[in-house]
């Protein structure tokens, strides 16, 4: 995605950098937001993760974190199940010829904590001010919180 980003033509001169969510390459207090997106599903200590994010903010900073969600039951379950289980996958093989990571995401997606549960950890890592909005059906959430 980063490749993709850097090709753009319109996109602003970015100072680009990979790094690993848990040990991440930069002093305390150096930004006044972090932005992740479908990231803490991946890491495998969540807590850790968060931690760091708040360390490299400066007071009052900002965190927003979009990612998916596993998502509450409810009338829409069912409709749920089928287009993370079916149609993604299905969508995946036609449109890039591959299915296998389509199937990831909903495996990950129902493996991954519900949006109060990540809130909670936002809590623990000393954000204030946190809340959560969820898309999709329930099974993605935008959380935020401030330093």
């Amino acid at each position: 995605m980063m490749q993709g980003g850097k090709k753009r033509p319109d996109s602003p001169i970015l100072d680009w950098s990979a790094a690993d969510a848990l040990h991440l390459p930069f002093l305390a207090e150096t930004f006044d937001a972090v932005v992740s997106g479908f990231l803490l599903r991946n890491v495998i200590d969540v807590p850790k993760a968060l931690g760091e994010q708040y360390r490299v903010l400066r007071p009052g900073g900002r965190v927003v974190v979009l990612d998916t969600t596993r998502p509450t039951k409810n009338a829409f379950t069912p409709f749920i199940k089928f287009h993370l289980h079916i149609l993604i996958p299905f969508l995946g093989r036609m449109i890039a010829g591959s299915g296998e990571a389509y199937t990831y995401l909903p495996e990950s997606t129902e493996a991954f904590l519900q949006a109060e549960q990540l809130a909670a950890y936002l809590i623990q890592a000393g954000f204030k001010e946190v809340g959560f909005h969820r898309l999709m059906f329930g099974t993605v959430a935008i959380h935020w919180g401030r330093k």
